[in-house]
């Protein structure tokens, strides 16, 4: 089995922590050969857990010089853009981790590019993968709860600076539309549009209560898919005394509730229905499905396109959450 030379630029909390685990596990398919951190100690730290391969603290020598088929990129939103449009110039094949851009335009232009350069890119957008996502599709599909009418998301969190995601100075001071709002939504609108389908209309809510950890740290969206499910997603990251992440499906025969990995499927006077799954929260399917992309020649699930139609969504909830802030008045 030929292994994909991978060469990982940006070793900070996401490549640590949730990619590498899953790198060592694929060590059949994937050889990490290279990493790249503009702080070099930190690279070095890294290429420590990987072998002490070499350490570059500019990308660009890095995909000149360093012996990869691919890269990993984990780097601040606004850094997508520039980094993988270097990567494809250089002919690398490109895993990046969402969102796919700092803006609608860059977006765009990432998308020109693959095609343009035609080499394998796969948008890190775990959600698609996560095995409890992939039971609710199927117990829906299914007909297990009837005809699907509504859905209902909650994502209650208290994100202080002690948080290692909040203590990322880019972050703090983020050079991209939303803030936290559009580096965490992207992942349940991926999530809800592998449910329901496409989005067709929308309202927005948007506000900051702590400013400390970014631009915006609450919003309340209600839309309706193309199929003519009701939706509502509440995203509020400073909820104090309380914490929630939980999904409700509502059909004419019953009700999913989908809380983390556990699945919980309700019926009038039935018992309850429990799946739970122990899985790698779809980073290990993220890279299998990145090496059978690039070793097939053929399209990846997470495609860019994909995460491009999850980033506007959300920028453009944003964007109408901002001009409409005072909603209607009756």
């Amino acid at each position: 089995m030929k292994k994909i030379k991978l060469g990982i630029i940006g070793t900070g909390l996401a490549a640590k922590n949730l990619h590498l685990p899953a790198l060592y596990k694929l060590s059949d398919k994937f050889e990490i050969t290279a990493v790249c951190n503009h702080t070099e100690k930190k690279g070095k730290d890294f290429s420590a857990l990987v072998g002490n391969v070499p350490v570059y603290t500019d990308y660009k020598k890095m995909l000149k010089e360093a012996d990869i088929d691919a890269v990993d990129i984990a780097l601040p939103i606004e850094l997508n853009h520039e980094v993988t449009m270097a990567a494809f110039k250089a002919g690398k094949h490109v895993f990046l981790e969402k969102p796919l851009a700092a803006s609608i335009k860059e977006g765009k232009q990432l998308l020109e590019a693959e095609r343009k350069y035609n080499v394998t890119a796969l948008l890190a957008e775990n959600f698609r993968y996560k095995q409890v996502f992939c039971s609710a599709k199927e117990l829906v599909k299914k007909g297990k709860i009837g005809k699907v009418f509504a859905f209902n998301w909650n994502l209650y969190y208290n994100v202080t600076k002690k948080n290692d995601y909040a203590q990322t100075k880019w972050r703090q001071e983020n050079k991209y539309p939303g803030g936290f709002v559009l580096d965490a939504g992207v992942h349940n609108i991926a999530a809800v549009r592998y449910l329901f389908g496409e989005i067709d209309n929308g309202t927005s809510y948007i506000k900051s209560i702590n400013s400390k950890i970014g631009e915006y740290d609450t919003m309340s969206f209600s839309f309706e898919m193309l199929t003519g499910v009701n939706g509502v997603y509440n995203i509020y990251f400073s909820v104090k005394g309380h914490w929630e992440d939980q999904l409700l499906i509502f059909g004419t025969k019953g009700t999913i509730e989908l809380c983390t990995n556990k699945i919980t499927l309700k019926k009038e006077d039935m018992p309850d229905e429990i799946y739970e799954y122990n899985e790698s929260f779809g980073y290990y399917e993220e890279f299998t499905d990145f090496y059978n992309a690039i070793t097939k020649k053929k399209k990846p699930f997470s495609t860019f396109e994909e995460g491009y139609i999850d980033m506007v969504v959300v920028i453009d909830a944003i964007n109408y959450g901002i001009a409409n802030s005072k909603g209607f008045i009756p």
